[in-house]
């Protein structure tokens, strides 16, 4: 199912976790079979973007993250989640 319209797909800075695998599954596959949108829409997968490979935020911007479920992203944000977590204490 796809829950984002293509025109906003399409205006947003998309960040999908794994592109290959939001082209199959994801909100990219819609855009993609409407001619919309190819993979090379994509601005960034989420580790570009955790490594400081590529910028986040810029501004004022639509920004769609497309998180279709990698086991070992999920683990590493829970991770960082709980080392932050564990600081404040």
């Amino acid at each position: 199912k796809q829950e984002i319209p293509n025109d906003v797909l399409k205006a947003s800075k998309y960040i999908s976790d794994l592109t290959k695998q939001t082209s199959k599954v994801g909100e990219l596959r819609g855009p993609i079979q409407a001619g919309v949108m190819t993979v090379d829409d994509v601005y960034a997968e989420l580790g570009e973007i955790v490594n400081g490979d590529k910028p986040g935020r810029e501004g004022d911007e639509i920004i769609v993250v497309d998180l279709t479920g990698t086991g070992a992203q999920d683990a590493a944000i829970g991770q960082v989640a709980w080392d932050k977590l564990s600081q404040l204490h």
